[in-house]
């Protein structure tokens, strides 16, 4: 006869009830008590039905995963490292893509919760006063992957990006160019934002004019800005704001038959794999995208264990990829 919770609370001589904790990893039932279920557990070889604990916790044993752009290179590297952390930790993943649709994401969220996951990591297409604060108002844990919101009861985990694009245009600067346009992510992510100031600030700060491009996170919007700073601004280098924008820029330059990084140079930002693949070989900052994702199901397990109260931001540290596709000018 399979053994049940009833057997193992006998054989411990516990109640079923102190079975359950222990199971759940109560940090109630300690010391002897709690030795003595493992071994009854041990010896029965007992599995408990997940249905049964999920009932028991109001909540499956699942984490949900929420990104706003599955066709994004860079956002399959993450899942992959939050995939990998989950199923160490024996959860089971669930997957759901946004298209950077505020709504959608909403929409998501909630379904999530519906269905009871243990938690949430959540790569937000926007977070403004209103999502923050519905977000606030749900009991299941929820971790934030590249977003950080200071002041907020949320996980989150991500690089320093003000620091990166600081550093990125400083070595453009210190190659000598002058004439350096940014291609910009959204206004509404925060990523973007942080690269966005962090390249308006070291601009400022070497007495040279910022000029900047806003667009969506695209090859497409890459080819598509790159074009209008040709004609309207004439750079000598470029930093984008992601890797995909900064292929489309590649693009754009010899479509107009131009050439990187003899006319224009480029810098991007993630370090995806097209960028080792380009031609030239694209220069880059290189986000920790796996180790990102695997740091954020510990930051969830953590709350969904109860381990600890409070909020906690993670910063991974980047790395500058000097590449091809960037070339000193001449001060003369």
């Amino acid at each position: 006869m399979k053994p049940n919770i009833q057997h193992v609370a006998e054989l411990a001589q516990v109640s079923k009830a102190t079975v359950s904790r222990v199971l759940n990893d109560n940090p109630q039932v300690k010391g002897e008590i709690k030795e003595r279920v493992l071994r009854a557990i041990e010896e029965l070889n007992y599995r408990p039905s997940s249905i049964a604990r999920n009932l028991a916790t109001n909540r499956t044993n699942t984490i949900g995963l929420i990104l706003p752009d599955i066709t994004n290179p860079y956002f399959p590297v993450l899942a992959r490292g939050i995939e990998d952390a989950a199923h160490r930790l024996g959860y089971t993943l669930f997957i759901s893509n946004t298209d950077n649709d505020p709504k959608l994401e909403q929409d998501i969220i909630y379904k999530m919760v519906e269905q009871q996951v243990g938690g949430i990591v959540l790569i937000s297409s926007t977070l403004d006063e209103k999502t923050v604060n519905d977000l606030t108002s749900l009991r299941t844990p929820i971790v934030l992957c590249d977003r950080l919101i200071e002041n907020r009861p949320f996980d989150a985990v991500s690089i320093d990006n003000y620091r990166a694009a600081q550093e990125a245009v400083r070595y453009l600067i210190g190659q000598g160019h002058t004439r350096i346009a940014h291609l910009a992510g959204p206004k509404n992510i925060q990523s973007a934002v942080s690269r966005r100031a962090g390249y308006v600030d070291t601009m400022l700060a070497a007495n040279l004019e910022p000029f900047v491009s806003v667009g969506t996170f695209s090859y497409e919007s890459g080819v598509h800005q790159m074009g209008d700073l040709i004609d309207e601004y004439g750079p000598t280098a470029i930093f984008a704001a992601n890797d995909l924008m900064a292929l489309g820029a590649m693009h754009e330059i010899y479509r107009r038959g131009m050439r990187v990084p003899e006319d224009i140079s480029i810098f991007g930002c993630d370090d995806i794999a097209f960028c080792a693949m380009s031609r030239p070989m694209m220069s880059t900052i290189s986000i920790p995208a796996y180790q990102i994702g695997v740091t954020a199901v510990q930051l969830l397990d953590d709350k969904m264990k109860g381990v600890r109260s409070g909020s906690k931001n993670v910063i991974l540290e980047h790395k500058l990829i000097h590449r091809e596709s960037c070339n000193g000018v001449d001060r003369k």
